[in-house]
């Protein structure tokens, strides 16, 4: 069986999807616990990739701005775009 690969949507989707369930009032501690748990994994793994990559050069004025705006792919809200 071959392992479907996941695109950058799909995953940064998944990772809000995460968030969002770990910030709910509604779940309890220990669901909660358990998806801050899933990006604390998924957090110390980035980290220890991107240790390895050396960077050289700036980063494209593009992605700085998003990632000073905070406005990239990563959105606070599902209804943010209907604005």
């Amino acid at each position: 069986m071959t392992r479907k690969k996941v695109g950058v949507e799909d995953m940064l989707s998944q990772l809000q999807e995460w968030h969002r369930e770990s910030t709910n009032f509604r779940n309890d501690g220990f669901v909660q616990a358990g998806y801050r748990k899933k990006l604390r994994i998924l957090h110390s793994q980035i980290i220890r990739i991107m240790d390895t990559i050396e960077t050289t050069g700036d980063m494209p004025s593009e992605d700085k701005k998003l990632g000073e705006t905070g406005k990239g792919v990563w959105r606070v809200s599902v209804r943010e775009d209907e604005k």
